[in-house]
């Protein structure tokens, strides 16, 4: 890898805590401008690897060769300049908004904390507040009375407003429903595209990776893939084209029995009837599959064809990682 043009460059970093090592051998590299998913369950070690990045882990905790806009957060005396080009917008609103304040109000508190004066903080806010949709007539209400998405709106405009060259976002959709969710992540990428801003999106809420250009995913600390979505989907078996089936009383020995067919990948239980099946050269082999759990007595109730979303690869991925302990 070559840190010269990457914005963000981890080269081998590990993250021990004690006899704990919470972070293990992680290197990878971010271009300006891209939107990058951290994606893994609880305690896979992305926001240790995030905290790191963000100067909040003493360098007695961590080894590797790390770098933020050039910088390296080894020294603490390079903290102030990597802070001042890092925004952040926590999973809870209430960490970084005062509700009883107007957004305007907020918007003078967080920047004089940067030192961005008042009149330039004004029009940068006003120009994030357009950007986001969020309505005039709602700028000098107090946050307290404005909707959950507004108020999360307002959280990622002070994230940026001291025009951060990147900005973390800890699980950005966590706690709303599904519409608002698609309108965080809308607004995000017209952040993204408008102000040129590199994001990255912590979460374990798989659909985030449908702003991202790349996506991490990480498990017990180590970094098993990172690459855009549609090629790590693309790298499944047949590009990802999966076979779900719906098939009349479905059993763990039903299961088996469809497994003992060759060119069967993998098989996941969608639902109480339905599975879905991955298989090599799918056009060759679909029409031998069926004709091989027909001669088996499973009687199928419906079939289609589809292609896994990045939550089925991340699954699928997961999966394969648990299989390769167990056969240890």
């Amino acid at each position: 890898m070559n840190s010269d043009k990457d914005i963000v460059f981890i080269d081998d970093l590990n993250v021990k805590f004690g006899k704990k090592r919470v972070v293990k051998n992680v290197s990878l590299s971010v271009k300006p401008g891209e939107i990058i998913g951290v994606f893994g369950i609880s305690g896979a070690g992305k926001t240790t690897m995030i905290r790191v990045l963000t100067c909040q882990i003493n360098k007695k905790h961590w080894t590797g060769n790390v770098k933020i806009t050039g910088i390296s957060p080894e020294k603490k005396k390079n903290h102030p300049k990597i802070l001042s080009k890092i925004g952040y917008v926590p999973q809870l609103e209430e960490l970084n908004l005062y509700y009883d304040f107007k957004p305007v109000a907020n918007i003078d508190t967080f920047a004089s904390t940067y030192g961005v004066p008042v009149k330039k903080a004004k029009k940068i806010a006003e120009n994030l507040f357009t950007i986001l949709d969020i309505p005039e007539d709602t700028w000098k209400k107090k946050l307290a009375k404005m909707s959950g998405g507004e108020k999360k709106r307002v959280s990622m405009a002070l994230g940026l407003i001291h025009q951060p060259d990147i900005l973390f976002l800890d699980e950005p959709t966590t706690g709303v429903d599904a519409y608002k969710r698609y309108s965080i992540l809308s607004y995000l990428k017209k952040l993204n595209r408008e102000l040129g801003t590199t994001m990255f999106i912590i979460s374990h809420d798989m659909e985030c990776s449908l702003v991202c250009d790349k996506a991490a995913i990480m498990r017990n600390g180590e970094l098993l893939e990172f690459g855009k979505p549609v090629d790590l989907i693309a790298s499944l078996p047949s590009n990802g084209t999966i076979a779900t089936f719906t098939i009349e009383g479905i059993s763990k020995k039903k299961i088996e029995l469809i497994k003992e067919f060759k060119p069967v990948v993998n098989i996941i239980r969608a639902g109480n009837d339905v599975i879905e099946i991955l298989i090599d050269n799918y056009e060759k082999n679909i029409s031998k599959l069926i004709e091989f759990m027909l001669e088996k007595k499973i009687k199928i109730n419906e079939m289609s064809r589809e292609t896994a979303t990045f939550r089925r690869y991340f699954q699928i991925r997961v999966q394969r990682e648990e299989e390769k302990e167990r056969t240890k």
